[in-house]
């Protein structure tokens, strides 16, 4: 792959978004959900050296594939297990994502294109949030357009299909159903482009897809059965949340109002954008894959009652780019009608124009939530503070409460046992530090063993942190 000017004059532009994504990426802990479970998840698997079985708190877990946790793991591989090691391999490949979005839109339309769309991409708030966190999502969406990427690469080189067969095990190996999605806007794609892949590149690009995959499905499948199919196919396509929406008032349903509040300020262009594109669809083809696969996507997400706001994030970059072209051809026909100006001369000035008008629209976005996605947070949660404290020591860990366990785990390094979980008598504070199996240590809360009056003979305090106490119960 050729870089030319244009190229590197993006990548250089992209460059000064990475404190967005990088800086002080370990400043604040690890929160539930997800954040402190998947950590652990990961770390489960240098321990057991089980990067396709994977466990929290001594219990499988089952819910997502394993690619993005062993990931996780090697970040903690090479920079040790903490809050910045969780969320890098986010970060990093969030920002990668920007450039994926650039790269596809400039193979599809034109470099202006794709830095809108990218630009956009990087202003959006929940993107944002999840590239800074040690979740899946940014993962995923590396793989996701990676994949649809050396899709566009074929018309070049056929040999782009096996890196794309490789990538789209990988999307799949991280969130399973939704990296379907990208099945027929790559069908009209090479429809589009005239490619016909020989039976040899399909068998292969076939064989790369299940050699990464394969792995995972057969040890899972030798240790749980069909139930683990089950549970996989329930999780990844919400077979139990499927709804028919409300077409009436669709503009007003969740999945819109989530749009909204994800991308906020673009969500306008966005809906302005996918209507009046349209206009262009027959002068430029391409269009055609964009708004299937906005289309499968958005029925996906509007008929799934427990879809979530950074569920949407898939979308941001295709609309981005859609976004971005609109504006262009805009900002084209009018230099060229307004201005009497050669096409070439047009498209140039158009091109400067969408460039500095997405850098600005994106800049005051940022600006605006800086302070949402913790740029500059410090917070150290009371929680993980006490639970670090745990580390190394001999004794059961018990968590007092209805406050979260992953934190409690991470920090630890311990297997916890919930209290709440016990039998009686053991199942609230009281019952426990009288009748628990002593010694052992208990995370708790302060203010909860000065109102349940408990005997400060009975126990110690190892560590206490913003309300948040572990004690030693030993008598």
């Amino acid at each position: 792959m050729k870089f030319t000017k244009k190229d590197i004059l993006a990548l250089i532009l992209f460059a000064f978004s990475l404190p967005l994504f990088l800086y002080n990426l370990g400043g604040f802990s690890l929160i539930d959900f997800d954040e402190a479970w998947y950590a652990e998840i990961a770390r489960n698997i240098l321990i057991n050296h089980q990067p396709f079985l994977l466990s929290f708190n001594q219990a499988p877990y089952l819910d997502h594939p394993p690619a993005g946790f062993i990931i996780i793991a090697l970040s903690f591989l090479v920079f040790g297990v903490s809050e910045f090691s969780a969320r890098f391999p986010s970060a990093i490949l969030g920002f990668a994502s920007v450039i994926l979005t650039y790269l596809i839109g400039k193979n599809l339309f034109n470099s202006a294109v794709g830095i809108g769309g990218g630009v956009m991409l990087l202003s959006s708030v929940w993107f944002i949030l999840r590239a800074r966190s040690g979740n899946l999502d940014a993962v995923f969406i590396f793989f996701y357009l990676l994949t649809f990427y050396c899709a566009v690469k074929v018309k070049n080189n056929y040999k782009w299909i096996y890196l794309a067969a490789a990538s789209f095990a990988l999307a799949n190996l991280t969130k399973s159903a939704i990296a379907l999605t990208l099945i027929i806007p790559i069908i009209f794609l090479f429809r589009i482009y005239k490619i016909k892949l020989k039976i040899k590149e399909i068998i292969i690009s076939a064989v790369v897809f299940l050699i990464i995959l394969a792995p995972w499905l057969i040890i899972n499948y030798q240790n749980f059965g069909f139930g683990f199919l089950k549970h996989t196919y329930d999780v990844g396509f919400r077979s139990q949340a499927r709804m028919m929406p409300n077409l009436a008032e669709i503009g007003s349903s969740l999945t819109f109002l989530y749009l909204h509040f994800g991308i906020r300020e673009w969500f306008y262009p966005a809906i302005i954008s996918l209507i009046g594109a349209l206009l262009f669809i027959f002068k430029n083809r391409l269009l055609i894959p964009v708004y299937i696969w906005i289309l499968i996507l958005l029925t996906g997400f509007l008929t799934n009652a427990k879809t979530e706001i950074w569920h949407l994030i898939p979308l941001y970059p295709i609309l981005g780019l859609l976004i971005a072209f609109f504006f262009f051809q805009i900002a084209a026909l009018f230099m060229g009608k307004l201005f009497k100006i050669s096409t070439s001369r047009s498209i140039k000035v158009a091109s400067l124009i969408t460039i500095i008008s997405f850098v600005v629209f994106a800049s005051k976005q940022v600006y605006e939530f800086k302070n949402e996605v913790k740029l500059f947070d410090r917070e150290k949660s009371g929680l993980a503070q006490t639970a670090k404290m745990a580390q190394g020591l001999p004794e059961q860990l018990y968590l007092d409460g209805e406050f979260f366990l992953p934190q409690a785990t991470f920090y630890s390094q311990k297997t916890v046992i919930l209290a709440k979980g016990q039998g009686p008598p053991i199942d609230n504070l009281i019952g426990i530090v009288n009748f628990g199996p002593k010694p052992f240590l208990l995370l708790t809360e302060l203010w909860r063993l000065e109102t349940d009056d408990i005997d400060k003979t009975k126990y110690e305090i190892l560590s206490e942190y913003k309300g948040y106490v572990l004690i030693r119960v030993t008598n």
